[in-house]
Formats: structure tokens, C-alpha cells, sequence
């Protein structure tokens, strides 16, 4: 019992004295950003594939509760990258191309070379599928409410929430065994006794397919994580991030899976 009381009394004796000190690292009237990358995932139904994320953050310190703890409010600017799956995708094309025709012709009626120059406009529609890596890049920008506590020198922790809106974009990249489009780019003379012509068109259906399923879409987007800054000097500290740091939530329509950002590390700056 003696011994336990002695235990007691140095952790009283050691921890009261570092209470006494601690300042808050983040206080009311300070403002701070953070930038940080790390890694999240798109949220597929039968295999969940990784992104690399980025993310900027403001925040500004608008009041204080007892002694080491304030209440920040801010925004932060979220990106995603990556999520790569391999599949078949298959699009449709519709636009139009220009074809030229000139150079010059003899007539026997006249007797004379007669020039001509022709300018066509030329539909091409029709469909077609590929093999390729699909990717998402998600965006989103969020209004966060943070509660910070500084339990030592340097140290400040904290764990936030957030909302705002987002966007979810698909990237159609790597195509391969391509079926049902062409291409062509002609610059051809032809030349004897009774004309001398050139036609000139480039076309490529490629260029303006439209990819069924991947049209880009705004969704909610959300955040709660904690975090912690290390204070290197009086402006600058190393920051982490871990939990929901971003989200893209997907809506009513099916193939829209939702990213998530779970873990961050980078660089803090308190004005």
C-alpha cells in the first residue's frame, strides 16, 4: 500500500508540473494550413483498388475551451488519383470530318486545264469496344470543424469533421484490342495526261468516342479523422492524418463506387 502511494505521488509530482506548462500549441487567433499526401481506396464491390491522395487544408482557431483545448473551424481541398481496374469498355462516336479535294482537270470541250477546289463536311457515326485500365481521380472541397487539445509542449492533437460536395470523374486510359473504330489521315495526289488532283482528310473515331458508364458525377463528401502536429520550430511541424480523411459518396446510380482517403502525412504551417 506504502509502495503504491509513493507511485502515486511521484506520477503527481511529475505529470502536475508538465499540466502547468503546457501551452497550447494551436490557440484562438491562430490560423494554420497543412499539406499532406497519402493513400486511400475506391471501393469496388468485389476488390478494393488503392489511390494516392492529396489534400490542403485551412483552419483558423476561433475559440478556446479551459486550458489546452480550441475549436477550429476551416475548409479542406481533397484529391484522388488511381483505383486502376482492367476491363472492357465499349462507346459510341458521332462527329464530322473535312475532306478536300483540288488540283485541276483538262477538258476536251474547251481545250483547257480547269482548276477546282472542293470542301466536303463527312459524317461518321457508329460503335465500338477496347480493352483498357480505368481509373477515377475524385475532388472534393469540405467545411471542417475541429477540436484540438495540446497535451505537451509542441504537440497539438486533434479530431475533425467535415462536409461539402464532390466530384467522381472516370479516366479511359491504355486501349487495346480495339473493335469497330477507325482512323485514317490521307494526303494523296494522283497525276496523269488528263488531271492533276490532291485529297486531303484525317479522321479518327478514337478522338471522339463517348464511353458508356463513365460520365463524371457530383456527389456529397464527407470527413472525420483525428490527426496530430509536431511542432518543429514555432511556424513549421510534420502533421498526420488518420481515419475518414475524404470521401466521395456515390449516389443512387449503380458503378459508382465511393473513394475514401484514410491515411495522410506531410507538412504543417501555423501563421
Amino acid at each position: 500500500m506504502k509502495a503504491i502511494k509513493s507511485i502515486l505521488a511521484i506520477t503527481l509530482c511529475t505529470v502536475m508540473p508538465l499540466a502547468a506548462t503546457a501551452q497550447k500549441v494551436f490557440d484562438k487567433g491562430d490560423r494554420k494550413a497543412d499539406l499532406t499526401v497519402g493513400v486511400g481506396i475506391v471501393a469496388y464491390p468485389d476488390n478494393s483498388k488503392v489511390t494516392f491522395d492529396q489534400h490542403l487544408g485551412m483552419e483558423w482557431g476561433i475559440a478556446n475551451f479551459g486550458d489546452r483545448f480550441t475549436l477550429g473551424l476551416g475548409f479542406n481541398v481533397n484529391n484522388t488519383y488511381g483505383g486502376t481496374l482492367e476491363g472492357e469498355v465499349a462507346g459510341e462516336y458521332d462527329y464530322t470530318y473535312t475532306r478536300s479535294s483540288y488540283g485541276k482537270v483538262y477538258r476536251y470541250s474547251t481545250k483547257k486545264w480547269e482548276t477546282f477546289n472542293d470542301t466536303k463536311e463527312i459524317r461518321r457515326e457508329g460503335v465500338g469496344t477496347a480493352d483498357a485500365d480505368i481509373s477515377r481521380e475524385d475532388i472534393n472541397a469540405q467545411i471542417t470543424v475541429a477540436l484540438h487539445f495540446s497535451p505537451m509542449k509542441r504537440l497539438d492533437t486533434y479530431a475533425k469533421i467535415g462536409a461539402g460536395v464532390g466530384y467522381m470523374h472516370w479516366m479511359v486510359s491504355n486501349l487495346h484490342n480495339e473493335e469497330g473504330f477507325k482512323s485514317a489521315d490521307v494526303n494523296e495526289r494522283n497525276k496523269n495526261d488528263m488531271y492533276d488532283t490532291t485529297d486531303r482528310y484525317k479522321y479518327n473515331d478514337l478522338d471522339h468516342v463517348e464511353w458508356s458508364g463513365f460520365d463524371s458525377k457530383v456527389v456529397p463528401a464527407i470527413s472525420v479523422y483525428v490527426g496530430a502536429t509536431y511542432m518543429l520550430t514555432d511556424r513549421w511541424g510534420i502533421d498526420a492524418q488518420a481515419g475518414l480523411i475524404s470521401a466521395n459518396l456515390k449516389g443512387s446510380k449503380k458503378g459508382y463506387p465511393n473513394s475514401y482517403s484514410v491515411f495522410a502525412v506531410g507538412t504543417s504551417y501555423r501563421f
